[in-house]
């Protein structure tokens, strides 16, 4: 960058935007920060005095990702303590209720006069960028261009190295469904363009032979300026469709395209103006057109209508709406979308899509401790029931059925027949893979365990679920150093993955390294399995026994207050040394039928427990220790012992 370095000055602070440094004015010293931290506060101060609306700070601190609004309000709480201010104290961001937040404090850029200028209460505008600042974001655009082409080719490359070298089933072109765009970019609605997405590559997977990307690989290509033919490249894929989609109250404009990746040939392309209500027929229109660019076999009569989907466009678009909320998988996003596939129901009670993705979010609340297992896991169990009551092929439902056997009603062998009989019904589906990775990792098949987070992976390239189980089976394994190689590698393309940093803290326990999984405890951004007792067990293996007794008695109060883990508190006991407590709360795990307790034979953070004969007993218990699930060519013919 050419020029004086633009640098603001407020308070006892300086911001170098140059250097992307925090400066304390008096001593010179930095300030370290988080990127999206930085970010934040170089937003606050170049737009000092005005009300930034909420969304338009995610937007501008984000672009073209979909993130919770608690990042924002983590990244605030945060400056508020690097800043000093004290609770209810407004020197230097002020909160705008219903609106957003105001950086208050008079900021100075050098060498120039003070910016700051009382803005109005009323009416939130998007603010302006003086043209220094857009010079700046330009070059920013720029940089954050670059970033993400060396993420994509990062991912390219990576998704060509699996776990383990594993030879692809499908033969045949293949194809990408990009996440649809808006026709108006200021009327976006995100939830029905990747409903729509979602709906075409259901439609073409069920009745094409073509090899169709999943939903959670071309998600992430959904910013509305993404080019389709690198979005296709990154896929790795021979043709991609592209399109736009606009709903005016009852009217629906859909546009669509058909691109060859390797020239960027137009195969075909056509529009759509007609009452929302065809919008099923759009997509038969749709998918049958692009099969027969394609030169496909098109199986079946190619109707978006049959038995798992509906009649009714709005239940459709509420199903949409949950589906989206579904995979941003956080505990608000979850809580969402239980509540679009609820209204969903109401308006369509035979829709089995709509159930089957009830009982994955239920599930999934569940497994990371939003709720406890028994207010979910049932209520699960009647909606992937009621599922395959209206459709009894839909491999959907039946993995969700596999999910809680498994998770809650400890039946092993029902949930190998779920999963054998899902997989024979689409074997394309990575969750199902996933799933059953799981359950032999449970069993202590790790090789098994890992073949499967490999298959579901080859499936679904981008989706890093299968990559940090795959870690988690190498942990089980005491391959510690091989589990943090994977892990690490994933926070390198998302470090905002906290399945992925959970592992990571297991692992450095497990290595003694105490200090470090301190440090990543603290940048943790939701829940997952067992990380309410990181911190008591790092401090309680570190000898910092203390300490971790008053965290300990901070979690046993939290406890009163929300769900946690029975199993997250023997952990802590088990690392205290605590012999009779942790086997008092794994007695009370196993009856809460907690989410890790079916790992409890290959917890290393228990091996301490092996030689008590009550260790044992309750591993007998659970029923799963030293089991191994069929072939997965094979007829799911009960789980014989080793």
């Amino acid at each position: 960058m050419t020029g004086t370095p633009v640098r603001y000055e407020f308070g006892d602070f300086a911001l170098d935007l140059a250097q992307q440094r925090l400066l304390r004015r008096t001593t010179g010293e930095a300030i370290p920060l988080t990127g999206k931290a930085f970010d934040t506060l170089a937003f606050f101060v170049e737009h000092a005095g005005e009300t930034l609306d909420k969304d338009v700070l995610l937007r501008a601190i984000w672009p073209g990702v979909i993130v919770e609004e608690n990042s924002l309000t983590q990244n605030v709480s945060t400056l508020r303590q690097v800043l000093g201010e004290t609770r209810g104290e407004n020197r230097y961001i002020a909160t705008i209720a219903r609106k957003g937040y105001r950086f208050v404090a008079k900021v100075t850029r050098r060498d120039e006069e003070p910016v700051l200028a009382e803005a109005p209460e009323a009416g939130v505008t998007a603010p302006s960028v003086a043209p220094g600042l857009a010079k700046r974001g330009r070059m920013r655009l720029i940089l954050a261009a670059a970033v993400v082409f060396v993420a994509i080719v990062a991912l390219i490359f990576w998704s060509l190295i699996p776990v383990r070298p594993h030879r692809s089933e499908h033969v045949g072109p293949t194809l990408a469904i990009l996440p649809f765009k808006p026709l108006l970019p200021a009327e976006r609605n995100e939830s029905l363009e990747l409903g729509m997405t979602e709906s075409l590559i259901a439609n073409l997977g069920q009745h094409s032979r073509h090899g169709i990307s999943p939903l959670s690989s071309v998600r992430r290509f959904a910013a509305l300026d993404q080019d389709t033919l690198t979005a296709g490249r990154a896929l790795g894929v021979d043709d991609v469709l592209d399109g736009s989609l606009q709903r005016q109250g009852n009217r629906l404009r859909v546009s669509v395209r058909l691109l060859r990746v390797a020239d960027g040939r137009q195969l075909w392309a056509q529009s759509f103006d007609q009452d929302f209500t065809e919008i099923f027929a759009v997509q038969d229109i749709i998918a049958g057109r692009v099969a027969q660019a394609l030169a496909v076999g098109w199986v079946g009569s190619g109707s978006s209508r049959g038995a798992p989907y509906t009649a009714d466009p709005e239940a459709y678009a509420l199903y949409a709406s949950g589906r989206f909320a579904w995979t941003r998988q956080t505990g608000p996003s979850l809580l969402q979308s239980i509540d679009f596939f609820e209204q969903a129901i109401a308006r369509d009670p035979n829709y089995a899509l709509a159930y089957s993705g009830l009982a994955d979010s239920l599930a999934v609340i569940g497994v990371i401790g939003i709720r406890a297992p028994n207010e979910v896991f049932p209520k699960a169990r009647l909606a992937a029931d009621k599922a395959l009551s209206i459709d009894p092929n839909l491999a959907a439902a039946h993995c969700a059925l596999g999910h809680v056997k498994v998770q809650y009603e400890h039946d092993w062998d029902g949930a190998a027949r779920e999963y054998s009989l899902a997989l024979q019904l689409d074997s394309s589906l990575a969750l199902t893979h996933h799933r059953r990775g799981l359950l032999h990792a449970m069993q202590g098949n790790i090789d098994r365990a890992i073949a499967d987070a490999e298959q579901a992976q080859q499936l679904d390239p981008l989706w890093l679920s299968p990559r940090v189980a795959a870690a988690n089976f190498n942990y089980y394994a005491r391959r510690y150093s091989e589990s943090i190689k994977l892990i690490e590698r994933v926070l390198a393309l998302d470090d905002r993955s906290d399945g992925a940093r959970g592992s990571l803290i297991r692992n450095l326990i497990a290595q003694g390294q105490y200090q470090r999984a301190l440090t990543e405890v603290d940048k943790r951004f939701i829940r997952t399995p067992a990380s309410d007792s990181f911190r008591a067990q790092a401090l309680a293996l570190s000898g910092r026994r203390a300490e971790a007794l008053t965290e300990l008695d901070r979690v046993l109060e939290l406890s009163t207050k929300r769900y946690v883990s029975p199993y997250d508190i023997a952990l802590i006991h088990a690392a205290l040394l605590d012999t009779e407590n942790a086997f008092l709360w794994l007695d009370r795990a196993i009856q809460d039928r907690s989410t890790l307790i079916n790992f409890l034979a290959q917890d290393p953070m228990f091996d301490s427990l092996h030689s008590d004969p009550r260790f044992a007993s309750l591993v007998q218990r659970i029923g799963i220790y030293h089991r191994v699930l069929p072939d997965a060519e094979a007829e799911p013919a009960g789980i014989r012992e080793l």
